[in-house]
């Protein structure tokens, strides 16, 4: 059965479909510190992750404690080089580099692997902050539905991209039945919900 479901996974992008809920951490000055990241996998590819990795021996749908410890921080090993994490900010205009994830949980809820990790950064303020999670190889398609941790002086906008749109553009690229194209076009910017942020003075 495995064969069967990966098989069409292997001649489109993308493979893996993931929502993403983003809590900001501020200090007393309301610098942004830290980044709580949760990743919703779809029923599909956390099937796939379960099976592959024997993590549901008994195929409940379940997880124990033990299966819980076994799981948790699945997806943040083996990062090829340069990946940084599909979570992308940028401050004013300028990159914000983010610090190694920390696993911090994970759980099968509904079928549906949602696994939490977090990453630090130094201070940074709120106002003029953009966050963009995307996967520049889009191998994996990241949808941003919730963000928290944000005052209630501060707006926040999520503008979402044209798909179709953007699909058309990139199908003017070249032939996108190998990975080579998505490796070297990294398309997966130009898929990505955007999050800004502007906040009245305080």
């Amino acid at each position: 059965m495995l064969a069967v479901l990966v098989a069409p996974l292997a001649q489109a992008h993308p493979h893996v479909f993931v929502e993403v809920e983003l809590t900001f951490e501020t200090d007393e000055d309301g610098s942004v510190t830290a980044v709580e990241v949760q990743w919703t996998y779809d029923g599909l590819f956390s099937l796939l992750v379960l099976a592959d990795g024997g993590y549901d021996s008994d195929a409940d749908l379940k997880l124990t404690e033990d299966e819980k410890a076994a799981l948790l921080g699945f997806e943040l090993t083996d990062w090829p080089e340069g990946f940084e994490g599909a979570l992308f900010l940028h401050s004013e205009g300028e990159k914000v580099t983010l610090g190694t994830p920390e696993a911090v949980s994970v759980d099968l809820v509904d079928g549906q692997i949602v696994s939490v990790h977090r990453r630090e950064v130094a201070p940074v303020a709120l106002q003029g902050l953009r966050a963009e999670p995307f996967d520049p190889f889009y191998y994996a398609a990241l949808s941003l539905r919730k963000v928290s941790g944000v005052p209630e002086r501060c707006e926040i906008r999520i503008t979402r991209p044209d798909k179709a749109e953007v699909a058309n553009w990139v199908s003017g690229l070249g032939d996108q039945s190998g990975e080579a194209f998505f490796e070297e076009f990294r398309v997966g910017k130009y898929y990505t919900d955007r999050l800004d942020v502007t906040c009245a003075a305080s």
